[in-house]
């Protein structure tokens, strides 16, 4: 009978050890998991990677702010906003225009930063929405000219976009496809003078 008793003792007390036992070791992983896999949705919906700053560091060039955070490893120091010690930031994708112009009548050419290396242009008229002309691939030229700026060139194809040229000029847009993001919209017209049709050089300025 003590025996018997003794064995219910000892599993009673085994069960309470068990029931007492912290749970915290089963949720970090998980919530490791969960915390990459938010990371890795932010970075899947812009195309661009991101990272974690703390605020000692500030924000590197070329990236903006996705998020504010406080984190325990960062420092307390030259904190954002006054508040937080760490920030998500990512790439910023955009491509700027600094100067676009015309070679010859239908040749353009764009100078910039930050183009994709499979970058394209839209083409609208001066005062309309929709698009009436796109050069990517074969139908432009880019490379990185000796300042280490971005250069698109393109000769215009269909004679629509050439006498809006003519007229009122076009509005160009450079567009990074990966990023999905575009520069602000650019006019460009067709230079005075005496009208010329050379061939088109390939590299404009």
């Amino acid at each position: 009978m003590k025996t018997n008793a003794l064995k219910i003792v000892l599993a009673i007390f085994f069960l309470g050890i068990i029931s007492c036992q912290k749970e915290d070791d089963h949720y970090l992983p998980e919530e490791s998991v969960t915390e990459k896999s938010e990371m890795d949705s932010n970075s899947q919906k812009s195309n661009t990677p991101v990272r974690i700053v703390c605020s000692i560091e500030g924000i590197p060039p070329g990236y903006i702010v996705e998020e504010y955070l406080t984190m325990p490893r960062c420092p307390n120091v030259n904190l954002f906003l006054g508040r937080f010690n760490a920030a998500i930031v990512s790439q910023d994708g955009t491509p700027k225009i600094f100067r676009a112009g015309a070679g010859d009548n239908y040749c353009i050419w764009i100078v910039g930063d930050n183009f994709e290396s499979n970058a394209y242009v839209d083409i609208r008229s001066p005062h309309g929405s929709n698009i009436i002309g796109t050069y990517r691939g074969a139908d432009r030229h880019q490379y990185v000219n000796s300042q280490g700026q971005d250069v698109i060139t393109l000769r215009l194809r269909t004679q629509t976009e050439r006498n809006l040229f003519a007229n009122g000029g076009l509005r160009i847009w450079v567009v990074n496809p990966v990023a999905r993001k575009w520069a602000d919209g650019r006019t460009v017209r067709r230079p005075g003078g005496v009208i010329i049709d050379p061939d088109c050089n390939p590299i404009c300025p």
